[in-house]
């Protein structure tokens, strides 16, 4: 078996960091309800987390903060141990903050309006070493700044929505449009709307192509 076959069947660990205690709640319900998660504790800042966890390590912290609250998460990160992975919940985050203040190497940065598999979809992605970006905060990250890659065409490359990496994923796994739509819960048509979508992105003419550049590019795991 291999190491990227271990990391897709251990249940990663998760811990919460929110102001709210219905957004706690909200949070913990859907870690719950995914099997393939285990929900550790949640509180509402870095500090008392730390006190929560009594020692346990989590592999993805999910906070929903405010930009100014950032240096309190850097106390997740001088315990001695492999940092967590984070999923950060913000609206209308500053580029700069994030650029220069995040701590972790893998991070999901989403909308509070995220859905639930959003976030679910971000959690595994970070705890696989991924960062996830919504289209959004992808923007901002890029505006003034050269992009660092680029499509065969010399177009900027434009990133992937999180249903197309899903769509992507699949791909690489060999589905065909109609089972990739069954396991969605979307119509075919739809699944041809994401994956023209995909192809203008990544600049590729077939389906093959899509995943070696999508392979290239990070968002499909190998």
């Amino acid at each position: 078996m291999s190491d990227g076959q271990m990391v897709h069947m251990a249940t990663v660990r998760v811990a919460v960091i929110a102001a709210s205690s219905r957004v706690r709640a909200s949070l913990q319900t859907l870690v719950e309800a995914n099997p393939a998660l285990a929900f550790l504790a949640s509180a509402t800042d870095a500090e008392t987390l730390v006190d929560c966890l009594a020692g346990l390590v989590s592999d993805v912290v999910v906070a929903d903060i405010e930009p100014h609250a950032s240096d309190a998460l850097k106390t997740l990160f001088e315990l001695g141990h492999a940092p967590p992975a984070l999923v950060l919940l913000i609206d209308d985050p500053d580029s700069d903050w994030i650029l220069d203040t995040l701590p972790a190497d893998a991070v999901a940065i989403l909308p509070r309006n995220a859905i639930p598999a959003e976030i679910v979809v971000a959690i595994e992605a970070v705890a696989a070493g991924l960062c996830v970006l919504s289209p959004e905060i992808l923007a901002r990250l890029l505006a003034g700044r050269k992009p660092s890659r680029q499509a065969a065409s010399g177009e900027p490359f434009e990133a992937l929505t999180l249903r197309e990496i899903e769509v992507l994923a699949m791909l690489a796994d060999g589905l065909g449009n109609k089972e990739i739509a069954r396991q969605l819960d979307i119509s075919e048509n739809t699944v041809k709307y994401h994956l023209s979508s995909i192809f203008g992105k990544l600049g590729a003419t077939n389906r093959t192509e899509a995943v070696m550049l999508g392979m290239r590019y990070g968002f499909v795991m190998v």
